[in-house]
């Protein structure tokens, strides 16, 4: 009974972290992001970047995407790629994660608009 009881426990304990149920997919990128320096509007196939400076903006198309419980891992044609990761439960909320090759940028938060 003891082992039950435990199991439940550390079950609802895995249950109720933000990484477990999150269960990442394309779908929690989708629509409109707004950020401090950029907003982004993802489509299934697609990025279009809006820069707040007025800068023109730029498309990218998504190659594939990658998913854990805890990024989301897009894939950009003709190559390259971004991570977006630290999703609020309520979805409201995300980072682009700092590009660490080459110093290519930092990490940038991003909230729904």
């Amino acid at each position: 009974m003891l082992r039950i009881v435990l199991g439940l426990i550390a079950g609802g304990l895995l249950w109720s972290t933000p990484a477990a149920a999150q269960n990442l997919t394309i779908d929690k990128l989708l629509g409109r992001w707004c950020g401090t320096e950029s907003d982004y509007t993802f489509t299934r196939d697609r990025l279009i970047v809006e820069f707040l400076d007025k800068g023109p903006s730029r498309t990218l198309e998504i190659a594939r995407v990658e998913t854990s419980n805890t990024w989301i891992d897009v894939y950009w044609k003709p190559s390259g790629n971004t991570v977006f990761t630290d999703f609020s439960g309520d979805g409201r909320e995300m980072a682009q994660a700092q590009n660490t090759e080459g110093d290519m940028g930092p990490r940038r938060p991003f909230k729904r608009c």
